[in-house]
């Protein structure tokens, strides 16, 4: 039985201290998940608290303990969805920094992944960073953001030819 699974049982128990390490475990992913769809980083603590709340009065009714992170992120995306609908403004800016490259010529070095994806539309942002960041397969994804397997693969192709192009073919 691995790590993960042995947590959402005692945590399915009411213990406290097995769901926090749960959380921990995945916090770094909920963070980049939450900031593909939202930019506020006030929205983004919104999103995640009211994910961890939801898995937290639910945790007993999560039937496979081995899918606690994807059940998670599923929950962190629809909290995303709801905030992001809620947003007065419809055009919801993503800054550009013209300096990013710098003047180093070992790009590679200059650029993290939020800054190679951060010009993509929101879906392509959650679908890398869920395949590249959180290592999910299309599989994964597709049953996730309930989009068919072919369609990520698609959008992931897609999303890197944009990149490739931004960059000039030098990154990608």
């Amino acid at each position: 039985m691995d790590k993960i699974t042995e947590l959402v049982k005692k945590a399915k128990k009411n213990n406290q201290e097995s769901f926090c390490k749960l959380i921990e475990m995945i916090k770094n992913d909920l963070y980049l998940i939450a900031k593909t769809r939202l930019k506020s980083e006030d929205d983004i603590a919104d999103a995640i608290q009211d994910t961890i709340i939801i898995c937290y009065n639910n945790i007993k009714s999560l039937r496979k303990e081995t899918s606690f992170k994807s059940w998670a992120i599923k929950i962190l995306i629809n909290n995303c969805n709801k905030i992001y609908k809620n947003y007065t403004n419809a055009n919801i800016s993503i800054e550009y920094d013209d300096n990013l490259l710098g003047s180093s010529e070992n790009t590679e070095e200059k650029l993290n992944f939020e800054d190679l994806i951060k010009d993509l539309n929101s879906e392509e942002q959650l679908i890398l960073t869920l395949h590249y960041y959180s290592r999910y397969t299309t599989k994964e994804i597709s049953k996730i953001i309930k989009i068919k397997e072919n369609t990520v693969k698609s959008k992931i192709s897609r999303a890197k030819a944009k990149i490739y192009k931004k960059y000039g073919g030098s990154i990608v």
